[in-house]
């Protein structure tokens, strides 16, 4: 059957997985193991048209590997485990330690250790599924690629704070970014569509967790997320930007704690919270067009803080810009926000207009990429489809070329 790439994405509780062949990076199959070290643990494989699910107890992210491995093999999903020649994982935080994806060493593993410092909820699982990939199948090739790593080519100018220098260089404060897996596949994947070496656009990944980011000559140049992905624009249960004193007006004034207000913005405020409906954008849209005064200003308050930093990052990425993409799951599948947002953008002598019946074109049926800006738009419009877990797989497959 050949060789195998995995590509591993760990949470604290989950550890979702796609696999790949080496030779062509077709997907074979893809799954998670959801509430791992939780009671009520399960795990969920999707093969050949086909979703398989078990609830068994998972103890922690090794007891998550060996009972994955054991579903491939019972549904001959590989012949012989040793099929699996690269793994490779998604790290969210590399801080300034790297700048791209990078072979597995006892070194990468203290140093994304370091890190969780800076992503207490996400570093610690990498390194947990990293760990137990290494007693598992240790005759594996392994390689990390980070989140931030894209974001460090931002220019001193936009990636620190307006904080005492010393004290943020002490503590490592400044912006970092997320979504950098993301952001670089969208730009590789223009740089394809346009038949360029180097692109200028605005990418909007938006979904539940959403950023923007201005890329100058394919290199990321500013972004919406900061310090930690709480910063930015209002999302599915994140505030976005807010006004930092507000943290201390509410610990006296609402007698919470640091911990209990920082929690309210990242898991009750956004949609949701503005909403008081839901998270979900379909479910939003669906109560805009039934006239519900909530879901009307709610969505209309999200476009403006996209629209916000989008006319920002236009201005930032200049007169050579050669396009504006949407991607992730709303900026992938909502015709009505893509509508919204570009409604609400309104900048001097630049008409930005997209093509009604392009923009509306079901969601199944656009492939890898669809221009859906008219003939009459000074600036082309696309939405592109991001595939993180292919980037990583062939990062993999380069490093150990």
């Amino acid at each position: 059957m050949g060789g195998k790439v995995l590509v591993i994405n760990a949470g604290s509780s989950s550890m979702k997985w796609s696999l790949f062949s080496k030779n062509d990076f077709s997907i074979v199959a893809s799954g998670i193991a959801e509430r791992v070290g939780i009671e009520g643990s399960f795990l969920k494989i999707n093969f050949e048209g086909s979703e398989i699910k078990k609830e068994i107890k998972l103890n922690d992210h090794k007891a998550a590997a060996i009972e994955t491995l054991k579903l491939w093999q019972k549904h001959k999903i590989v012949k012989k485990i040793n099929e699996v020649e690269l793994i490779g994982f998604r790290v969210v935080h590399g801080g300034e330690y790297f700048n791209d994806s990078i072979k597995i060493d006892s070194k990468v593993i203290e140093l994304i250790g370091e890190c969780s410092k800076f992503a207490p909820l996400h570093n610690p699982g990498a390194l947990q599924a990293i760990n137990a990939m290494l007693d598992i199948l240790p005759n594996a090739k392994m390689s990390a690629t980070f989140d931030t790593a894209f974001h460090t080519t931002i220019p001193s100018i936009n990636s620190q704070y307006g904080i005492n220098r010393e004290f943020a260089q002490k503590w490592g404060i400044k912006k970092y970014g997320m979504h950098g897996i993301s952001h670089k596949f969208i730009t590789l994947k223009l740089q394809e569509i346009l038949n360029k070496n180097s692109v200028n656009f605005v990418n909007l990944h938006i979904g539940n967790g959403a950023s923007l980011c201005a890329v100058k000559d394919s290199k990321s140049f500013d972004t919406s997320m900061g310090f930690t992905p709480l910063a930015g624009i209002m999302m599915g249960t994140r505030s976005g930007d807010i006004d930092p004193a507000i943290h201390e007006y509410a610990t006296e004034v609402a007698g919470m704690s640091l911990k209990e207000f920082t929690n309210l913005l990242n898991k009750n405020s956004g949609l949701l919270g503005v909403s008081g409906i839901s998270s979900d954008m379909r479910d939003l849209v669906k109560r805009y067009k039934e006239n519900d005064e909530n879901a009307i200003f709610t969505l209309n308050l999200y476009a403006q803080k996209i629209v916000d930093y989008l006319a920002n990052y236009i201005n930032k990425v200049g007169k050579k810009i050669d396009a504006l993409v949407f991607t992730a799951g709303i900026g992938e599948n909502s015709s009505f926000i893509r509508e919204l947002v570009i409604e609400k953008l309104d900048l001097p002598n630049l008409n930005i207009e997209l093509d009604q019946n392009k923009n509306n074109i079901s969601p199944s049926e656009i492939k890898d990429y669809l221009l859906i800006s008219s003939n009459n738009s000074q600036i082309p419009v696309y939405v592109i489809r991001t595939n993180e877990e292919l980037l990583i797989a062939q990062d993999a497959v380069k490093l150990y070329e």
